[in-house]
């Protein structure tokens, strides 16, 4: 078979919003009855199709994939709670990791052709099994907009092997409060390039960088998370950690690391790595999530909290997250079908039954409510320039999720979680420290269900 794969797009770690290709070429064969090139794509055991493409250039074709299977991955819902849920929204404070549903998939590549004997006959499909291949596609991009589609993507960036592997988040600095739950993805285990993360060391500073306290959690199925290793499943190769305040309070795997527990931080700093000591065997870069001070909007005595936690898909497959608590503002817009009655019992009057109509009845009546839930929404004032990515992430992301006491029903307990939203606006104006010291940004978005009434 002279059929060959001469160009691709790569193996391994692939993202599904840059060009996923293969060039084949059949010299032998593409002059024949109804000849067609056929792609096969697998992904879990079930053949999602089959795709047939003529000759785009004399003997040779193109086959760009990652549109058809941009489907089937996306980043998880219910992994923003890690220390106090786990990603089925059960109570466990021992979880602190969470594996995914389908954040990464192992898509398989098949290749062959089909033509007819003559132009008379139905034509018959042959596949060269010699010539198949596997990707593991992600939800993002992991090329720059200045790179072209035939040069490597940059997937060794996001492997948790020395201390420049990254963290599927946009930034490695961020401002937080005590309160704020959140969750950053990480790739792991050998296939992924992720061989190194057994332990996310957790340490706390002082504003003066004085050290207070370190220790670290395992990667585990005890606590959530899965031993990177070599021909891990893909549930296990895209993992979740409960990075922020409130995950590290919730957790009873070492209360030494309850934010409480060091009063006086002004900061810490999360690494992966491969040792219980981290000194070097780091597997990670250091993210640092520095706290805010408290105000009137975030006090825990106010009476209507107004901080607004923002979680979302960002662009490389991971999640990011986003704390909006200056002055945010709740806007409601009911639509209401109404109409007016009589009232009373003329219907049933009779020479028993008096005529009468009570106070209550009669007039106006709303009947189907709808109401639509907008919120205006600003950022701390802090550098811009430490904002510019997660605000860009945020404004172009498929996928958004806010998080605010007072849109959960407090009755239920476990059903304090976050809502979809989408952020509303089609323009937004990104600033620099040069021109704007200390700035905000403020941002609009609607919760995506409507609610026929609300409490």
């Amino acid at each position: 078979m002279a059929y060959t794969v001469d160009y691709s797009s790569g193996t391994g770690v692939q993202g599904v919003a840059d060009d996923i290709y293969y060039q084949v070429r059949d010299p032998l064969n593409y002059n024949e009855p109804k000849f067609r090139y056929l792609v096969r794509l697998t992904i879990n055991s079930v053949v999602i199709g089959t795709f047939k493409q003529l000759p785009n250039n004399v003997n040779c074709a193109v086959f760009r994939i990652q549109d058809i299977i941009s489907d089937y991955v996306q980043q998880d819902e219910t992994i923003l709670r890690l220390g106090l849920y786990d990603s089925a929204n059960a109570l466990s404070t021992t979880t602190i990791f969470a594996t995914n549903s389908k954040a990464i998939e192992t898509v398989s590549v098949e290749f062959g052709y089909e033509k007819a004997a003559t132009v008379n006959d139905a034509p018959v499909q042959t596949f060269d099994g010699t010539l198949d291949t596997t990707l593991k596609a992600i939800n993002g991009s992991l090329r720059s907009l200045n790179t072209n589609s035939n040069e490597a993507n940059t997937a060794s960036l996001y492997a948790l092997s020395s201390s420049a592997g990254k963290l599927l988040s946009v930034v490695s600095e961020q401002w937080v409060t005590e309160d704020q739950f959140g969750a950053l993805a990480f790739l792991n285990g050998d296939d992924v390039g992720s061989d190194e993360c057994n332990y996310f060391h957790v340490s706390y500073f002082t504003a003066a960088g004085g050290a207070l306290n370190t220790g670290y959690f395992t990667n585990t199925p005890a606590q959530g998370g899965v031993i990177p290793a070599a021909a891990l499943i893909d549930k296990q190769s895209i993992l979740y950690f409960g990075a922020f305040p409130k995950n590290l309070e919730s957790q009873a795997i070492d209360t030494d690391l309850r934010p409480s527990d060091n009063a006086t931080w002004d900061y810490y700093e999360v690494q992966a790595a491969s040792s219980t000591t981290l000194a070097g065997n780091e597997a990670s870069q250091v993210y640092r999530f520095n706290k805010f001070c408290d105000t009137r909007y975030n006090s825990t005595t106010a009476d209507i909290p107004s901080q607004f936690y923002l979680s979302w898909w960002n662009d490389i497959g991971g999640i990011d997250n986003l704390l909006c608590d200056g002055a945010s503002n709740v806007k409601q817009n009911i639509q209401r079908n109404s109409f007016r009655s009589m009232g009373g019992n003329a219907f049933k009057a009779s020479n028993a039954v008096p005529y009468s109509r009570d106070s209550q009845e009669g007039g106006m009546t709303s009947v189907g409510n709808s109401t639509t839930t907008s919120i205006t929404l600003n950022t701390r004032e802090n550098n811009p320039t430490s904002l510019n990515n997660l605000i860009m992430s945020l404004v172009n992301s498929p996928r958004v999720y806010v998080y605010i006491n007072s849109l959960q029903n407090p009755a239920i307990q476990n059903e304090e979680n976050w809502v979809r939203c989408i952020v509303k606006g089609a323009q937004i104006g990104y600033k620099t420290a040069l021109n704007d010291k200390v700035s905000n940004y403020t941002i609009e978005i609607e919760i995506s269900r409507k609610k026929p009434n609300v409490q």
